[in-house]
């Protein structure tokens, strides 16, 4: 599958360059592929580097304009405020949000009474760690949209949606928090590369 994926990519690099550039397109795809033998080594580019490419490459702007056109489309995702809340459909719709995410997010779905979600915010990038110590400014946020009820979401970049004990302790405080403050715990969803696990879910076919 990865052999599939280098060829593939490859060709795509090979085609990037315009047949005007005649016999120097093997020799600029080669010098290229040197530089970003993988498709993450030109995500990793700096602004630096790709205007270095462009000097002795100047037929690949067309290439790079290509990128940054996929790049935002890739960030572009269907509007989650004013839907109502499901856990397969909100499961879904986090794991197309997060695919290619290599940092930790946490969030929150905020819903009404109805279960409809009324807002929606990344809280922390970067770990889960940070979140386990400041839970107040969850609440503080669901409070302030006068949420009846919240989806809290963290990914996990590894693709491993199994709970890990630091989330399960933390479900268990939210748990309790929202108790606490009127506020009730929809679901704590962890999301990996294509797949996602919900708490709310699992609950059930415990229950079962």
């Amino acid at each position: 599958m990865e052999n599939e994926m280098i060829n593939h990519y490859v060709k795509l690099v090979f085609d990037a360059f315009p047949e005007s550039t005649g016999t120097k397109k093997q020799e600029l795809c080669q010098r290229f592929l040197r530089k970003c033998p993988t498709p993450l080594a030109i995500k990793r580019l700096s602004r630096a580097e790709k205007e270095e490419l462009l000097d002795w490459a100047p037929e690949m702007v067309n290439f790079f304009t290509a990128l940054e056109l996929g790049q935002l489309v890739a960030k572009s995702h269907e509007k989650i405020v004013g839907h109502a809340y499901s856990s397969v459909e909100l499961g879904r719709s986090m794991v197309a949000r997060f695919q290619g995410e290599e940092q930790e997010n946490i969030c929150i779905a905020c819903t009404d009474i109805h279960n409809e979600i009324i807002d929606w915010k990344v809280l922390f990038i970067g770990g889960g760690c940070e979140c386990v110590t400041y839970p107040d400014k969850i609440f503080q946020y669901a409070l302030q949209c006068s949420a009846h009820g919240i989806v809290m979401i963290h990914n996990h970049p590894t693709g491993d949606i199994r709970p890990s004990n630091q989330d399960d302790s933390f479900t268990r405080r939210l748990e309790r928090g929202c108790e606490i403050i009127g506020i009730h715990l929809l679901d704590f969803m962890i999301v990996g590369r294509d797949s996602y696990y919900s708490w709310r879910e699992d609950k059930s076919l415990f229950k079962k």
